[in-house]
């Protein structure tokens, strides 16, 4: 990942005021991702929300309220990101185009897919969704007999550079309703369904009692 953080070389007395407030009044700040699932359904989906609920399964969703965060917890947003949970994908002689690669580029690129933040009503983007990277993924080497003719595609989208940054210029208070959506311009026809997750990287403040 490309995640950035300044090293700023703090006294003793600030250390101290961070490991132990003087007021359970006062938040403590922690790195944290916020993440959310949904299912693109081949040739059908043109649009997917997240963040609007919760999900009882802790792999999909980290929310823990529809749409907002609990009182007292803020989130100041410093990267956004996307991925695509394809897994490899594997094709014969004269469909080797046909995979997992192919996939995400017909979300990213055929499809035309954006991305927007809603915030208490007030809408930021419309911007391509190409811009938001994943988070991580495989990395290593595949091989095979040439006389299999067959292709092996092992797929992200993107670099794993952090992601589209936003340095803390968007903070979500308690309370208060936000979501992202991204929508293309027509339903893609995939090898298969997949799931999307859509993450936040930045600073979780929350009560430290």
């Amino acid at each position: 990942m490309g995640f950035k953080y300044r090293v700023i070389a703090k006294t003793k007395g600030q250390l101290q005021a961070i490991a132990n407030p003087a007021s359970a009044q006062q938040p403590e700040a922690l790195p944290w991702i916020l993440f959310d699932s949904q299912t693109y359904t081949s040739a059908a989906t043109t649009r997917l929300r997240f963040f609007n609920t919760t999900n009882v399964d802790p792999t999909l969703s980290n929310m823990e309220t529809a749409g907002a965060l609990p009182d007292p917890q803020w989130f100041e947003v410093h990267y956004i990101g996307m991925d695509i949970l394809r897994t490899p994908t594997a094709g014969g002689a004269g469909v080797d185009e046909v995979g997992g690669i192919n996939d995400i580029e017909l979300l990213l690129k055929a499809g035309r897919g954006t991305w927007t933040l809603n915030l208490s009503n007030k809408q930021t983007g419309q911007f391509p969704i190409t811009f938001l990277h994943g988070s991580g993924g495989a990395t290593g080497e595949m091989a095979g007999g040439i006389a299999l003719q067959q292709l092996v595609q092992l797929s992200n989208n993107g670099t794993f550079d952090g992601g589209f940054c936003v340095d803390g210029s968007i903070v979500y208070p308690p309370t208060v309703g936000w979501n992202f959506e991204l929508n293309w311009a027509a339903a893609q026809t995939l090898t298969a369904n997949v799931i999307i997750r859509m993450w936040q990287a930045g600073i979780l403040y929350r009560r430290v009692l």
